[in-house]
């Protein structure tokens, strides 16, 4: 397939800058000519042919405006406002296959003098500065007295008229160049669909792209933003759309517009700021870079930004900066030991308190001078320091007791441990020396046989744990009275048995016992908590402690173990998690009913409003210009009122089904029944209620069902309905029967349900981008299915049927 030549995107956004100059100039002049003695054209795009007809009616009677088009979506609005290149296009947001917003830009692109105004049932909020953003002139709500609307719509092309560009004029004079504007249109159309696929490329990666993107206008005004930038800005991406970047930052509002003005200037093409984002339920930090998009002259279009997270990084460095300080503060603290640090030299290069109280000298007096000085004489000639050095950097620490020497000539007994220390990338940086006066030690040895002696004494009273000792292989050794009171086992019986005796036969099998003394041997101590068994065969929650015991020399004699029996207390955090649980579970239900209560009354709002104007706009026009209308204008009018009020009675329907199937107040009285007649009753209702719907109905077998037949009858009426306003005619309904339930399968000629809907689907309110209605109707119809016995489901598309089928299952007769 041919393609056109690549053209750079700017060369074709400058051809059409002047070709649309040249348009709006050219429309504006024939404007000014013709206002005098003329109506303005007008073309209508909303998807209620109510609204549409109510319009029509109330433009012509006010003789400023003559309707030349109508349609019901965004597709049909840019082919009438190409083929009729209206004054004025009165364009509906929300709308089916394709809404307001998205069609902006091509309606102004096929007719580049059409004012658009943008008329819709949904609060301005943020829309109105969006949808003027992208070029329409002005934002109506539905709430506007209908007898008003010409009013202001003829005021709008009246203020086009008044407010011509430079080079208007009242007559418009042919210019030569627009000779050239054919040839110039069809190279357009070929380098249009060149940027049209770059476009959707960018699209592509700017959406699905992790790190936060947006473009902003020169002032810093965010004009479209993708979903990561919402997600890092703790927003919505649609909400940030109009947003002043400056106001998102905290404290930085000056350093960014100094920033800007750099970069209209010329003074600079990319910026960064690092700042915390105003506004956010937790501190968040970012850092933003903005770049400015030029053309080719140099002179700045737009400016596109990206936001990367950087708040778990700078979160880190302070923990590591507080944790350094912290550490400082913890040496310089410690007065027991004397910690500081050699250089691999052996150097000494920092001095605590601790230090200066056991050895003697102050920081200045040591700093700078080798380790050395602080061993006996003999030491020193026997090269012992070096020698520990040695060991510690072979071995990565060393350890020893010995003599020491003070300043002042004193020795004294020390226990020392040097550790080699290394940087991240293993380079050896030097040593840490921690060395503790132990001199006293040795005179304490007969109180540390006392204190043994007195402590086995006291581990024999204690009767609330179970302490005793077990030798390195597991056996018990020694046995206390709060052992014999836990587990009902005596002395005699218990001691020189292997404690796996206390465990489960499970915890046995899967060697549990043997695992802990693993660990605490390797780690020092091992704890936790969990089931053990008592002689008589009863269980109880135990807190288990076992430390792995070493003798003076440092070899391993056994395990000391405490238990202590917690049954009562685990019983009771059960029974607290328990309550936590259920209270955690109400205020869940407390909190979605609220959401769903504000949901309810946001959609009820929104559905009431388009009906509610149809009717009183149609009834004050009824009243006000009776004798002026045609019999076929009451007709149609008076047929708007009747198709409005259906509506608000389904919806009123709906809402009272909702509201019985949330308190369990139906009253079902299920019949006997053909699913034919109940089929065919839908269908027919179908068919008045949405003339020129196609609407097919397969073979229907012979078989009753069991059911309420207005209810089941109301559940196919939703499924049916739902076809006809979110799919593509035809609508199909086929039966079929299995043994005991009978499948209604409602399909249509659509693209099926988009997956991001797919999930809550059935769900109260769910409804799709830019779709209207309540969110009611398959609610209902899946919970009618299931009080009656069945169920309501979705079987996604297959090769033979893009638009998937909507399943609804009775019970068979």
């Amino acid at each position: 397939m041919a393609r056109a030549a690549s053209v750079h995107p700017m060369a074709v956004r400058r051809r059409e800058q002047r070709w649309s100059q040249r348009s709006r100039n050219a429309a504006a002049g024939a404007i000014v000519a013709t206002m005098g003695n003329t109506t303005a054209t007008v073309v209508l795009i909303d998807d209620s042919a109510e609204v549409r007809e109510l319009l029509k009616t109330q433009f012509r009677l006010s003789g400023l405006l003559t309707v030349v088009g109508d349609g019901a979506n965004g597709v049909e609005a840019i082919g009438l406002a190409h083929r009729h290149q209206p004054d004025l296009l009165l364009l509906d947001l929300s709308m089916p296959s394709m809404d307001g917003l998205d069609a902006l830009h091509g309606i102004l692109t096929v007719s580049p003098q059409t004012r658009v105004v943008i008329y819709t049932g949904f609060e301005s909020n943020g829309l109105a500065d969006r949808a003027i953003e992208l070029g329409a002139a002005a934002f109506l709500e539905k709430s506007v007295p209908i007898e008003q609307m010409a009013n202001r719509l003829h005021a709008i092309v009246a203020d086009t008229a008044a407010s011509p560009a430079p080079e208007r004029r009242l007559e418009v004079v042919p210019d030569p160049a627009e000779r050239q504007v054919s040839t110039e249109q069809e190279h357009a159309h070929d380098d249009q669909s060149v940027l049209d696929e770059h476009l959707e490329r960018f699209r592509e990666v700017f959406e699905q792209a992790a790190i936060g993107m947006a473009t902003m206008t020169l002032t810093g005004s965010i004009v479209r933003a993708n979903r990561a930038l919402g997600e890092i800005l703790l927003r919505k991406h649609q909400d940030l759309v109009g947003v002043d970047y400056a106001t998102l930052t905290f404290g930085r509002g000056a350093q960014l517009g100094a920033a800007l003005d750099e970069i209209v200037v010329g003074a600079a093409d990319l910026v960064h700021l690092e700042h915390e984002v105003r506004g956010t339920p937790e501190p968040r930090h970012v850092q933003a870079s903005i770049a400015a998009i030029r053309d080719e002259a140099g002179a700045p279009l737009y400016l596109f930004l990206q936001v990367q997270d950087v708040t778990a990084q700078r979160a880190a460095e302070e923990r590591l900066r507080l944790s350094e300080e912290r550490f400082r503060l913890l040496v310089d603290a410690v007065e027991e030991y004397a910690i500081f640090m050699l250089s691999p030299e052996g150097i000494v290069v920092s001095w605590n308190p601790g230090a200066q109280r056991s050895e003697g000298y102050r920081a200045e007096e040591i700093i700078g001078r080798h380790f050395r000085t602080f061993y006996p004489r003999e030491l020193q000639e026997a090269r012992h320091p070096e020698y520990e050095l040695e060991r510690a950097l072979a071995d990565g620490h060393y350890s020893e007791e010995g003599w020491r020497v003070r300043k002042d000539g004193s020795v004294f007994w020390a226990h020392v441990l040097i550790t080699a220390v290394f940087d991240d990338a293993g380079q050896h940086l030097g040593f840490a020396k921690v060395t503790r006066d132990i001199t006293t030690n040795r005179e304490s040895q007969e109180e540390l046989r006392q204190s043994e002696e007195r402590f086995r004494l006291l581990v024999e009273a204690v009767a609330d744990y179970a302490i005793f000792m077990l030798d390195p292989e597991g056996h018990v050794m020694s046995w206390n009275t709060g052992a014999q009171r836990s587990t009902g086992y005596s002395s005699r019986e218990i001691i020189g048995q292997h404690f796996r005796i206390f465990y489960l036969p499970e915890s046995q099998a899967e060697r549990h016992p043997e695992s802990e003394l693993e660990i605490a041997l390797d780690t020092g101590r091992y704890e936790e908590e969990g089931w053990r068994v008592r002689k008589d065969g009863t269980r109880y929650w135990s807190n288990v402690v076992i430390t792995a015991v070493f003798n003076d020399v440092g070899e391993h004699v056994g395990f000391a173990k405490v238990t202590r029996d917690r049954t009562e207390k685990r019983l009771t955090e059960e029974e607290r998690e328990q309550t936590n649980a259920s209270l955690a579970a109400l205020n869940e239900r407390l909190r979605q009913a609220a959401a769903d209560q504000t949901q309810f009354l946001a959609v009820t709002a929104h559905e009431l409003r388009t009906p509610a104007a149809v009717l009183r706009g149609t009834a004050d026009t009824l009243s006000r210009h009776w004798a002026d209308l045609g019999e076929q204008e009451r007709t149609g009018l008076l047929a708007g009122m009747s198709s409005s009020a259906d509506r608000l009675g389904r919806l009123l329907n709906d809402l009272l089904t909702a509201s019985k199937l949330d308190s369990d107040a139906l009253n079902l009285r299920p019949v006997r029944v053909s699913i034919a007649t109940l089929v065919t009753t839908a269908v027919d209702g179908a068919r008045l209620a949405s003339t020129g719907v196609d609407i097919q109905v397969g073979a229907i077998p012979e078989v009753d069902v069991l059911v309420d037949t207005n209810r089941i009858g109301q559940a196919i009426d939703n499924l049916i309905g739902n076809a006809i306003s979110h799919g593509t005619p035809p609508v199909r309904l086929d039966v079929a029967v299995s043994a005991d339930m009978a499948q209604v399968r409602v399909s249509d000629s659509g693209s099926g349900v988009d997956t991001d809907v797919l999930p809550r689907l059935f769900e109260r309110f769910a409804t799709g981008d830019n779709v209207r209605g309540t969110g009611l109707g398959l609610f209902i119809a899946r919970e009618l299915a299931r009080a009656s016995g069945g169920e309501a489901f979705y079987e996604p598309s297959t090769p033979g049927n893009s638009a998937g089928t909507f399943v609804l299952t009775v019970p068979v007769a």
